[in-house]
């Protein structure tokens, strides 16, 4: 027998199946097994094919060292699906063996020893107790399907940073004298027929800031109909209408922010 990789190791030398893994089945857990630090030890390997007159037991799965019945290390310590822990171990093997061409796996309660596994070429497929595939266990299925655990998960998005600035609440408008965000921006007019259309509104608006609370909101409620007094300019051909006054949504805030704004007057005196 050939010197083994560090990863490999032979425990069959005594079993029916006694002969080595074939090279493409070495080549396969070789690219796989060693970057997950994990090591394989075989304690049934291959046999002589069928009808050469060589010992031999079971399926034709294990002819030529196409197949191998093993056991996984991690640290120095045997690997169990049963664990919880080890599952995911056992489910990377799966899915990587599959992607490297590996295409029959059989493990799970009832089959062979507690924590072994078989790994090898062959008809595709899973199994479990018996040999059977309705008894391979969810986790061999899903493995093999791509489903499952991974050690090396996808990195999760990073949190917001503490302290990260809240989005804008709109461009600043100017009122009066002074510049005026947020609630008061909903007031501004985004086009120029919705600025022809409201002139009494904004001036209301403008009264408003200046701290003639009475005027201002007389001018604003009272441009709610068309304008104050004026018809507005009816639209050219082709273009939308000019806005007719302030929105329901509009209303409903520029009433709470009068609302507050009285309130703080009659506190101040």
């Amino acid at each position: 027998m050939t010197q083994s990789p560090a990863w490999l190791r032979y425990a069959n030398q005594g079993a029916t199946r006694n002969l080595p893994l074939s090279p493409q089945l070495q080549s396969a857990f070789g690219g796989i097994l060693p970057q997950m630090g994990v090591s394989m030890e075989v304690f049934s390997g291959g046999q002589p094919a069928e009808g050469t007159g060589g010992a031999r037991v079971g399926s034709v799965r294990h002819d030529h060292g196409n197949a191998a019945d093993v056991f996984f290390y991690k640290d120095g310590r045997k690997l169990d699906w049963a664990n919880p822990n080890d599952l995911p171990i056992f489910q990377d093997i799966v899915r990587q063996g599959k992607q490297a061409g590996i295409t029959g796996f059989g493990a799970g309660q009832g089959y062979m020893q507690p924590g072994s596994m078989h790994v090898g070429f062959g008809t595709p497929g899973v199994w479990g107790a018996g040999g059977a595939g309705k008894n391979a266990p969810s986790w061999l299925t899903n493995a093999y399907g791509g489903i499952g655990s991974q050690i090396a998960s996808q990195s999760p998005s990073p949190p917001q940073q503490s302290g990260t600035p809240a989005p804008p609440m709109g461009e600043p408008i100017t009122v009066g004298d002074k510049q005026q965000t947020g609630i008061m921006s909903a007031f501004a007019p985004n086009t120029t027929a919705q600025s022809a259309a409201q002139p009494s509104f904004m001036g209301g608006v403008s009264q408003i800031a200046k701290g003639n609370y009475l005027d201002g909101v007389g001018q604003m409620f009272g441009s709610m109909s068309v304008g104050a007094g004026e018809q507005p300019a009816p639209p050219p051909p082709m273009q939308m209408a000019p806005i007719q006054g302030p929105t329901s949504q509009q209303a409903t805030a520029l009433s709470n922010y009068v609302r507050s704004l009285l309130g703080r007057k009659v506190a101040n005196g």
